[in-house]
C-alpha cells in the first residue's frame, strides 16, 4: 500500500489557523498525521505569568501595542513589546474541544465516504503542547518538541513534513535538542545526515517563520542543507475575497461561501469562520475581531481598510502547508517536487532573507500567475463539506483517473501517445493538457509556444467512463534531462463538481 505523506503541524491558533484546521479535518484521511502542536508566534503567545517577552526573546519581532492601537508606520518591532507578559493569547483547549464536539459529531458520516479518518480519541491523542509561552521561546523541551524529535530520529526513512503555522520555535527546540545531544559524538555525522535527508519544513521562507528562532539559533549552520520548502501558490488569505484569480473569485465570496459552508453542513463546517458571521475570538483585540466587523484594517501606511461582504471567505493563511501534500487528486508532486501539486511546484528555499515589501511591490506591478488547480480544489472542499451530512450516493466523489503508463521516454522530435482511463458513476468532461510549470524545458520561445499552447478539446462522456488518448510531439530542441508533464483532467457533473487528474511524465532521452 502506498504510504501517505507523514506530517506534524504546529499552530499559534490565529483565526485563520482555526479555519485551516477545520478544513484539514475534512482531509485527514489523506495524510499520516503524527501530531497537532500548540506553539507561539510574534502575533500570539500566552506567557508564563512570570517573564516578559524581552527577557525570553531579545530578538523578538512582535509589533505589540503598535499593532492594536492605531496606524503603524512600518512593520518594525514595537520597543514596548519587550514588556509584554502575554500578547493576543489564544484559547487553550480549542483544538481538543473541536475534536470532542464538532469533529466527533461528523466523524461517522465522514467515515462512510472514505477510509482512513482517525477516530476522535485517536485524534485527541495526537494533540500536544509545544513552546507556546513566548514568541521564539526555545528555553525548554516540551511534549510538542519531544514528539518532533522522536519522529525525526525514528527508523522511518520517508520525508517528515513539519508545518509551521505560527512561530517555528517548537520545531527549532526539537532540532536544538538533537544537536545538543549528538554534536561532537561519533554518531553526529550520521545523525546530521538523517535530519537533513528526512526533514522538510513548510511555512518558513528566507529562514523566517513568524519568529526569529530559526536563524537566531543558526539551524542552517547546525544542519547544513536542511530544507525549508514552499509551493508556487497559497490557498486563501485574508484578502482573497477581493483579490483571487478570476476563475475562482466568485467561489470565495459570500454568495457561494454561505450556502456551501456556513449552513446545512453540520457543526464542523458550520464553525468555519467567515467575515461578519458573528464569531468572537477570546483574547483577541477589537481590530482583529473579523467575525464582528467585516473590515480588514491593519493600519499600515498606504494600505487602506478593506470592507468585505458578510460571509465572504475570511481566509486560511496556513492551509498552503498541507494542501501540497495531498496525493488523492492524482498529481505526482510527492514523488518528485518538480512535478507539481494542487498548489503548484514545490521549491527548496535557499535561506536568503526575504524582503516582503519588495516582493509585494513586484507582485502589484505584474499580473500574478494563475494556479490551474485552484478552482477545482475549492470545489473539492465544498463537495467534502457535503460528506459531513449527506449519504454516499447523494454526495459527490472524485473521478478515478488512471494512466496506462505513468512514465515514458522519447527523443527530441518524436511523437508519443499517452493513454488514461476515467471512471466515475456520474457523467464527466475530460481534457488533456500540458502542465508547463510541472515540466522542465529550456528550449526556444517559438517551440515553447507551439508545444505548450496546444490543448485537446474537452471530451464529454454520458456514461461516466472512458479511455482517452493524447498525442504529443517532443520539441526538436529539447535536451536530455528535460521532461514534460501531461495531464488528463476529468471533472464530473454535480451541483458540487469534483475533479481528478492523471499525470504522465515524458522524459527526454
Amino acid at each position: 500500500m502506498k504510504m501517505k505523506p507523514r506530517t506534524i503541524l504546529t499552530t499559534d491558533m490565529e483565526c485563520d489557523d482555526m479555519n485551516s484546521l477545520i478544513h484539514l479535518f475534512l482531509y485527514l484521511n489523506e495524510l499520516d498525521l503524527e501530531g497537532i502542536v500548540y506553539t507561539s508566534s510574534q502575533y500570539h503567545f500566552n506567557g508564563d505569568g512570570v517573564h516578559t517577552l524581552g527577557e525570553v526573546t531579545p530578538h523578538y519581532c512582535c509589533l505589540g501595542p503598535g499593532e492594536t492601537e492605531g496606524p503603524m508606520k512600518d512593520r518594525l518591532p514595537d520597543p514596548r513589546a519587550k514588556d509584554l507578559m502575554m500578547y493576543r493569547p489564544f484559547e487553550i483547549g480549542w483544538i481538543e474541544d473541536l475534536i470532542r464536539n464538532e469533529y466527533a459529531a461528523v466523524y461517522p458520516m465522514l467515515s462512510k465516504h472514505a477510509q482512513g479518518y482517525p477516530a476522535p480519541q485517536e485524534l485527541l491523542d495526537k494533540v500536544f503542547y509545544g513552546n507556546y509561552w513566548f514568541e521564539g521561546d526555545v528555553r525548554f523541551d516540551t511534549e510538542g518538541s519531544r514528539l518532533i524529535e522522536r519522529c525525526i530520529l525514528d527508523e522511518r526513512e520517508d520525508i517528515l513534513y513539519l508545518q509551521s503555522w505560527g512561530g517555528v520555535n517548537t520545531i527549532v527546540r526539537a532540532l536544538l535538542t538533537i544537536y545538543e545531544r549528538y554534536n561532537g559524538t561519533p554518531e553526529w555525522p550520521s545523525i546530521c545526515k538523517k535530519v537533513v535527508d528526512k526533514v522538510a519544513i513548510l511555512g518558513v521562507m528566507g529562514g523566517h517563520g513568524q519568529d526569529n528562532s530559526f536563524l537566531d539559533c543558526d539551524i542552517p549552520g547546525k544542519f547544513p542543507g536542511i530544507r525549508c520548502i514552499r509551493s508556487d501558490f497559497g490557498y486563501a488569505s485574508f484578502m482573497t475575497a477581493k483579490g483571487c484569480q478570476e476563475d475562482t473569485l466568485p467561489l470565495m465570496q459570500a454568495a457561494y461561501m454561505y450556502p456551501h459552508f456556513k449552513v446545512n453542513h453540520g457543526p464542523l463546517v458550520g464553525k468555519y469562520a467567515l467575515y461578519g458571521d458573528g464569531t468572537y475570538y477570546p483574547g483577541e483585540c477589537e481590530r482583529f475581531q473579523y467575525g464582528l466587523t467585516p473590515v480588514l484594517d491593519w493600519g499600515f501606511n498606504g494600505m487602506p481598510a478593506m470592507h468585505f461582504e458578510k460571509y465572504d471567505i475570511l481566509g486560511e493563511g496556513d492551509s498552503g502547508t498541507y494542501i501540497p501534500l495531498f496525493t488523492n487528486f492524482g498529481l505526482r508532486g510527492m514523488e518528485d517536487w518538480r512535478y507539481g501539486t494542487m498548489l503548484g511546484v514545490i521549491h527548496v528555499d535557499d535561506m536568503k532573507p526575504v524582503d516582503i515589501g519588495a516582493m509585494m511591490a513586484e507582485h502589484q506591478k505584474r499580473k500574478p500567475p494563475v494556479n490551474p488547480f485552484l478552482k477545482a480544489y475549492h470545489e473539492d472542499f465544498a463537495a467534502r463539506a457535503d460528506w459531513c451530512v449527506k449519504d454516499v450516493e447523494e454526495a459527490n466523489h472524485n473521478p478515478l483517473v488512471t494512466a496506462r503508463e505513468k512514465d515514458l521516454t522519447a527523443a527530441p522530435g518524436e511523437t508519443v501517445y499517452v493513454f488514461a482511463s476515467v471512471f466515475d458513476k456520474r457523467p464527466y468532461e475530460a481534457k488533456w493538457w500540458l502542465y508547463r510549470a510541472g515540466s522542465q524545458y529550456q528550449g526556444s520561445e517559438e517551440e515553447a509556444l507551439q508545444t505548450f499552447g496546444r490543448e485537446r478539446a474537452a471530451i464529454s462522456t454520458a456514461d461516466g467512463q472512458g479511455y482517452h488518448r493524447f498525442s504529443f510531439r517532443i520539441p526538436e530542441d529539447a535536451k536530455p534531462g528535460d521532461f514534460f508533464s501531461l495531464i488528463l483532467e476529468a471533472r464530473n457533473e454535480h451541483e458540487n463538481p469534483m475533479t481528478g487528474y492523471g499525470q504522465v511524465i515524458v522524459n527526454v532521452r
